[in-house]
């Protein structure tokens, strides 16, 4: 730099003024490197990077000021705080040697203020017109008040030709908001200086050591991306090269190479008092300022606040209105073995504390790690009493029962094989249910050491239940509620299951008022699982009775609830959509593509509960308009529904999903396929109203009219034995087969009572499925009255150009062997017809499909459906 700076006061000898060799390549963050570009750039700006001991603040720093003097050819000063600069009160006479060595640095003999110095400083640099970088590194020893605000002044006036880079441990105490409002100030911290996997795989293989996705994904986990830390695991590893596993499984007890490194950069500091909290803290894998206040005192908020302030390698995360804190993986390792070193005696008694914190705050699954910490687990008989079945509605029952395999004794209980029966349940795992059911009823009346008989009873009906609704044949026994236990989980338990069951098995109106009592009681104690399936069971109810409105009310509400509890991505959540885009479906709106987690599809599992099952071919027809080869689609669904009739006959709804499925294969004229549906199904359910609704759709699709009509007319003159959305279809096709048989005051008559029925729940999906349906609405024109505004709704739904056209079967028959490659003549030699008759059905093919030519007809035949 030319340009020397007038004297401000007699500046210290011992700065240390030069940029700090590395002694490994860095690797580089392009993101870093891209922000201290753009801060270089802009006029007079300040970086302040904070981040613990070890976080690679330094290194970043050289790596960019290196390339920085290289490429812009800037004059760059490094200024390293020491305990004797921060203590001197020389912090602005340091920079300003580090500015400009040549400047001649001799008092003016009048008493001068850092900020009096600072000052000046800027006015001095205000001269040269050179191109300068600074950097203050250690900036966290700094806290002099006036030293401090000396700095601050000048951060505040820098030149536009100045750039200033500060490095800490913790931010130091100016008023950084008063830059960041400014525009200059870019902050730099430990989610940015934290390396990536991809930046650990380099530093290792600087090192000679090549990582594999598990070893690299072990050390992540390890180390957080804690730069110190990746660096002490490669030099590890790579002097323990003759075997990686064990060196990666010794570096998590800590090592004595990363305990030397956390006790001299983080612990050797800290006073007694926040040594005692960490050390208690540390004993739960995550703590809340509450569970702090219980294990080390009223000074929790203040240590917990200073350690944030400090960076104290520690990770927050809100949960439920609450702050949680988890400490770096290898530093709690080091913690939990420093206490186990020194307080081992006290340890049983805080595992203790921290279970009954964590059981009175309802959260069972971290309460039990802590049960089973203590010796010998006294508290593991009570707890399983407690919180048994909690963590089974949880979804964490799982790890209850990995915990019970150390307790052999308690493994043969009743009450425990109920439980993995229950465990299994909600896992979807019939067989293993069964299984643990059966042991549930082996031994002396099946009594429990452990819970009263009425709780097995009670346990034992509602497993039951659920394992009835999962093989889809619950209507083949009654599932009253048991007895009242006083226990609420098990008895929300019991309702949520025999309250399926007794929907499962026709039993509406007891089953709903079950379900009711379920969401009334998980939704008081946060059962978020148990209120979204209640509140969806509740859902499906409504659907059978025909209410398709009231369905997707109660489904978007059990949603919202999935929502609520974080629970948007879970299994429950997504069956709820799909019973939410049923009802959506039947009622004409556009329904979203499924999302990830959604049931279903046409490759479910036939070993999968029948739920599920029925779940997958409910999608199936959602997505069906929307799948790139219909023919296939239709397939797999027609597949689908014939293996549930031979598995699950007597599963509540399997009429209905056979109609839906049915007026799909119609639509791509798979008559062949669509008739072998139907007939499955009468052989199977035998003549039910649901089958006599299919039977007469494939009568009036195969032009028998009168057939139709003999097998409804009986069906719609008594007693209402179809719901809404079967009764609607069941008119229209009344009407079609009226209509076709020229009897036009029936015809009237059958919309009339078709809309009347549809028009009250919105239902537009009949009238675009039953065959011959929406053409006859069309030509009756304006003749309902009241009901032509739902008419027009139903109109405006129509989309012809998606549909396949109507062919006939001969021309079917052409069409089917166009993709083969045959010529006119093979294929009128293969059906026996002149070639003149197949060139004339290849004419009506082709302007049915609206082309010209074989291959448009193949592409355009695919497109909808037919081939």
């Amino acid at each position: 730099m030319a340009t020397s700076y007038r004297a401000i006061a007699e500046c210290p000898s011992d700065v240390d003024a030069s940029i700090p060799e590395l002694s490994f390549a860095s690797v580089r963050s392009a993101e870093i490197n891209a922000r201290l570009d753009r801060a270089g750039a802009a006029p007079g700006h300040t970086v302040l990077v904070s981040g613990p001991a070890g976080s690679g603040k330094t290194v970043a720093l050289v790596d960019w000021v290196t390339r920085s003097r290289r490429l812009r050819s800037a004059a760059v000063g490094w200024l390293t705080v020491t305990d004797r600069l921060a203590d001197s009160g020389d912090l602005i006479p340091a920079i300003a040697q580090i500015l400009d060595p040549s400047a001649d640095v001799v008092a003016d003999g009048a008493l001068r203020t850092p900020v009096d110095q600072a000052a000046d400083l800027v006015d001095a640099m205000t001269i040269t017109l050179d191109r300068s970088v600074l950097v203050i590194d250690d900036a966290h020893l700094l806290t002099d008040p006036l030293q401090l605000a000396g700095l601050e002044y000048l951060l505040g006036h820098l030149p536009a030709t100045v750039t200033v880079l500060i490095a800490g441990r913790f931010d130091p105490p100016l008023r950084w908001h008063a830059l960041e409002l400014a525009g200059k100030l870019t902050r730099i911290g430990v989610a940015e200086l934290t390396l990536s996997p991809e930046r650990i795989a380099q530093l290792f293989i600087q090192h000679g050591c090549r990582l594999d996705n598990a070893e690299l994904a072990m050390v992540h986990t390890l180390t957080r991306g804690w730069a110190a830390l990746v660096r002490i695991a490669a030099i590890y590893l790579a002097a323990n090269a003759e075997d990686r596993d064990t060196a990666l499984t010794t570096l998590a007890r800590p090592s004595h190479a990363v305990a030397d490194f956390l006790v001299a950069e983080l612990m050797q500091s800290l006073p007694a008092r926040t040594l005692e909290f960490l050390l208690v803290t540390a004993i739960p894998s995550r703590f809340s300022l509450p569970l702090a206040e219980e294990l080390a005192g009223e000074d929790a908020a203040r240590i917990i606040d200073e350690l944030l302030r400090a960076n104290f390698p520690m990770h927050t995360v809100a949960h439920a209105g609450e702050l949680w804190h988890t400490y770096h993986p290898l530093l709690r390792a080091y913690l939990l073995a420093e206490a186990t070193h020194t307080r081992a005696d006290r340890l049983p008694a805080v595992h203790r504390r921290v279970a009954e914190w964590f059981g009175a705050a309802a959260m069972p699954g971290p309460a039990l790690d802590h049960v089973l910490a203590e010796p010998g687990a006294p508290g593991l008989v009570p707890f399983l009493r407690d919180w048994g079945l909690r963590m089974v509605l949880d979804g964490t029952g799982h790890l209850l029962l990995a915990a019970l395999e150390h307790v052999p004794e308690l493994a043969e209980d009743t009450f425990v094989r109920l439980l993995r029966a229950a465990v299994a349940v909600e896992a979807g795992e019939i067989a293993t249910a069964e299984v643990y059911l059966e042991a549930a009823h082996v031994g002396p009346e099946q009594v429990s050491q452990l819970v009263p008989v009425g709780w097995t009873e009670a346990l034992d009906r509602a497993v039951s239940a659920g394992v009835a609704v999962l093989v889809g044949d619950s209507a083949s026994m009654s599932w009253p509620l048991p007895a009242v236990t006083g226990q609420p989980d098990l008895d929300c338990y019991a309702a949520m299951h025999c309250g399926s069951a007794q929907i499962s098995g026709g039993e509406i109106d007891s089953g709903t008022a079950a379900l009711r009592h379920a969401i009334v009681h998980a939704e008081e104690t946060g059962l978020g699982r148990v209120a979204v399936r209640a509140r969806t069971a509740s859902a499906i109810a409504a659907g059978h009775a025909g209410r398709v409105g009231e369905l997707r009310a109660l489904a978007d509400a059990a949603i919202d609830c999935a929502d609520n509890y974080d629970l948007t991505h879970s299994p429950e959540a997504a069956f709820a959509r799909v019973i939410a885009a049923y009802g959506a479906y039947h009622q004409g709106e556009s329904v979203e593509l499924p999302q990830p987690g959604l049931p279903g599809g046409p490759l479910v599992e036939a070993t999968a509960p029948a739920p599920v099952r029925q779940a997958a071919v409910m999608t199936g027809v959602l997505m069906f308009d929307a799948a790139p080869d219909r023919a296939a689609a239709a397939t797999a669904l027609c597949k689908q529904v014939h293996r549930l009739l031979d598995d699950a006959p007597a599963l509540l709804g399997i009429g209905a999903l056979v109609t839906d499925v049915l007026w799909v294969l119609l639509r791509l004229q798979a008559r062949a396929d669509a008739q072998h549906l139907v007939d499955h199904a009468a052989r199977v359910l035998g003549p039910t109203p649901q089958t006599a609704v299919a039977d007469a759709g494939m009568a009036v699709y195969t032009h028998r009219p009168a057939a139709a009509l003999t097998l409804l007319e009986p069906l719609l003159s008594g007693p209402p034995q179809l719901n809404t959305r079967s009764l609607v279809a069941a008119w229209l096709l009344v009407g079609v087969a009226a209509d076709r048989l020229d009897r036009p005051r029936k015809v009237d008559d059958a919309f009339e009572q078709a809309l009347a029925l549809a028009c009250g729940e919105r239902l537009i999906r009949p009238f675009l499925d039953v065959p011959g349906a929406a053409e006859v609405l069309d030509r009756l024109g304006g003749r309902f009255g009241r009901f032509d505004a739902f008419v027009d709704l139903v109109r405006s739904h129509r989309t012809p150009a998606a549909d396949a056209p109507q062919l006939t079967e001969t021309e079917l028959a052409v069409l089917r062997q166009l993709p083969s490659g045959m010529t006119a003549a093979t294929i009128a030699a293969n059906m026996g017809v002149s070639v003149n008759t197949v060139k004339t059905h290849l004419r009506g093919i082709y302007q049915k499909l609206g082309v010209n030519a074989r291959a448009e007809a193949i592409t355009n035949a695919r497109r909808v459906g037919l081939i």
